[in-house]
């Protein structure tokens, strides 16, 4: 675009030069040859011009009789005594040439003499304090309106080619503006067209700048800012939905084991349970459904702190693989039950980490949780391997089920996120929150985790190693 510009206003100029420079030197060129080449004309009068002069005798109360006789002669008067002008009938022009005259001219006395100025033929006698002349119709083209002098004519056609000139230049500046604001604005009101339409909620049409100036990266910037919002908006329309979809199934779960309390609460309150066994069945299973609603509550208790980020760390010195070897210790009965197993694999020596222990194991519920609910495996069998690699502190987290397709490995930390698993009906899972959580707290930690298919589904944890050892 300043290409653009300085590359206008250098042709104007260069331009409005040129074309000054050649209409003047062509100007001044015809009124020269037209004022040269003019052929000297023959005055046949001007004998008799010399011989009135001659013959007249001065009396100042003749001179409109004098100028009668030289005007039948094409001649005009102008007398003038001690330099001062007292009688003249010279045209504008025949006025012009006689100042051309030499100051102080001095004519002869009683015999008229003639003196050719180029244009026209002056004769002048003295008689006695009185200077007379007459001067013929100069031979002279008329420029503007009456004749001019060759020197005058010049002139005012340079003046009148220089005011001109500033037209022609004014003209094409504007010309070249209106092209340069056309060029400048068209990517300014495509880019305010595509606000409007953002602002309007249309996301789907391009810019439609196909320049190549300084506005071409900005039109590229607002459609990518445009492509970025557009997918903002349709993933925060996904997370709205996914959030309706969340509070909806928690809501729903809680009817459950809420009816259930009610119903067994309403069995004692009506002496259904009229033994001590029944009754303490029935306080039984309403404390377990009152526990159930209480992990559903504390698991949306606990991402609505993600969602503002207000969820609190406390971290402290631990040792990483008595911290994991006292959760497999604390699964170990549950996964038993369910006809699973886990194990714990590495090198019992100190691993030294800086955790909140509490969220950390949350970690390992969730994915304890996350194999049990898809691993698919009849017996479900987790392996923990730990160990230290340089300065971080790894933990693999293995199961031998059947793993997950290559193409959603990617999206397993993603809020809401659950593939083709449809959300399971106990206690709340299948939110699509766990393995987002996860991710969360590890990342919080300073650490890192991936997921990967091998034999089943892997996670790979990674922690920093805190440089103090721990001791027993």
């Amino acid at each position: 675009m300043k290409r653009r510009i300085f590359l206008y206003n250098a042709v104007v100029v260069t331009i409005a030069l040129i074309g000054l420079l050649l209409v003047s030197g062509l100007v001044i060129r015809r009124v020269s040859d037209y004022y040269m080449q003019r052929p000297p004309v023959v005055d046949g009068s001007a004998e008799q011009a010399q011989t009135v002069l001659e013959d007249w005798t001065a009396d100042p109360t003749s001179w409109k009789d004098l100028d009668r006789q030289l005007q039948r002669l094409d001649y005009a008067l102008h007398v003038s005594l001690n330099g001062g002008e007292i009688y003249s009938s010279l045209s504008p022009i025949q006025s012009d040439l006689l100042r051309q005259l030499p100051p102080g001219s001095v004519w002869p006395t009683g015999e008229p003499a003639a003196v050719w100025m180029g244009a026209a033929l002056v004769v002048g006698v003295r008689s006695g304090p009185y200077d007379i002349l007459t001067m013929s119709e100069p031979d002279v083209p008329k420029f503007f309106g009456r004749q001019r002098l060759q020197t005058e004519a010049v002139l005012l056609s340079v003046l009148i080619i220089g005011a001109t000139a500033i037209v022609v230049i004014v003209l094409l500046s504007m010309l070249s503006t209106h092209f340069q604001l056309k060029h400048i604005l068209r990517p300014v009101n495509a880019l305010a067209d595509a606000a409007r339409r953002i602002e309007a909620g249309d996301y789907s049409q391009s810019v439609g700048y196909d320049g190549q100036d300084e506005f071409t990266s900005v039109c590229a910037a607002f459609e990518h800012m445009q492509r970025h919002l557009l997918l903002e908006r349709e993933k925060n329309a996904a997370y709205e939905k996914a959030r309706t979809d969340l509070v909806a199934g928690i809501s729903h779960d809680l009817r459950t084991p809420l009816t259930s309390v009610k119903g067994y609460l309403k069995g004692l309150r009506d002496g259904v349970a009229n033994t001590p066994e029944k009754q303490r069945q029935y306080l039984d299973i309403a404390y377990r459904k009152a526990c159930d609603m209480d992990v559903l509550l504390q698991r949306l208790f606990y991402f609505s702190k993600l969602e503002t980020g207000n969820l609190p760390l406390s971290p402290v010195s631990a040792d990483l693989w008595r911290f994991v070897e006292g959760f497999v210790r604390d699964s170990a009965g549950e996964l038993e039950q369910r006809g699973g197993a886990i194990r714990l694999k590495g090198v019992p020596t100190p691993h030294p980490v800086r955790i909140d222990t509490e969220q950390m194991y949350r970690v390992l519920t969730n994915l304890t949780e996350n194999a049990l609910r898809y691993a698919g495996s009849e017996a479900l069998v987790l392996t923990l391997t730990l160990w230290r690699e340089r300065d971080r502190e790894r933990l693999r987290f293995a199961d031998n089920g059947r793993g997950v397709p290559d193409e959603d490995l990617p999206h397993l930390f993603e809020q809401f996120w659950r593939g083709d698993q449809s959300r399971g009906g106990q206690s709340g899972e299948g939110s699509g929150l766990g393995l987002y959580i996860v991710k969360y707290i590890v990342e919080a930690h300073g650490g890192t985790i991936t997921a990967r298919n091998d034999g089943g589904l892997v996670f790979d944890l990674a922690l920093p190693c805190e440089e103090d050892s721990i001791h027993a």
